[in-house]
């Protein structure tokens, strides 16, 4: 299971007790299509559920924190249902992102272009400098680790994954 980076304590205190829980038991995020995690995908069945604290009070979770969770839950099919929708650099992002899990490598690279920019790709480029330079160079890394079937390589590029999915659905989530 992946543990929350210190950056991101801030945003997983507004999700519902419930729903952290779920999230912080999910497994790490394959590179490609899975590991699915039922646990996850029935709380998002709950409208209940998806919700977030704000200063002002609970609000339904938005679209894009959705299409992640969806992602984290290894329902990419559901996550791409909301990010193909979504005409925002992040909608952009999210869309790259399922299709890089599902071995799409030439569209993900299509959709990352779509971002342009991103302070995502900033930040990952400081915290992995020599594991991501931008978001075309970690696809094509992403793609010859699984072809090559090299598990250190994966595992690594697991982790550097699971970062940037904290960093996007932090810049997702309502100030």
């Amino acid at each position: 299971m992946p543990k929350f980076d210190d950056f991101f304590a801030t945003t997983a205190d507004q999700f519902p007790p419930e729903l952290r829980a779920a999230i912080e038991s999910a497994p790490l995020p394959g590179l490609t299509d899975g590991p699915q995690h039922a646990d996850l995908e029935n709380l998002l069945g709950r409208p209940d559920a998806c919700r977030m604290t704000t200063p002002s009070g609970d609000s339904p979770l938005p679209p894009l924190v959705l299409s992640g969770l969806w992602l984290l839950a290894g329902d990419l099919d559901r996550s791409h249902s909301i990010s193909q929708n979504e005409p925002s650099s992040q909608g952009s992002f999210w869309h790259g992102i399922m299709h890089r899990r599902e071995g799409d490598y030439s569209n993900a690279a299509y959709w990352f272009r779509r971002v342009r920019s991103s302070p995502v790709f900033e930040s990952l480029a400081e915290i992995y400098p020599e594991q991501y330079s931008d978001p075309y160079e970690f696809n094509d890394a992403v793609a010859a680790a699984v072809r090559q079937r090299d598990e250190d390589r994966v595992s690594e590029l697991q982790h550097v994954q699971w970062t940037e999915w904290q960093l996007l659905l932090q810049e997702c989530m309502p100030a």
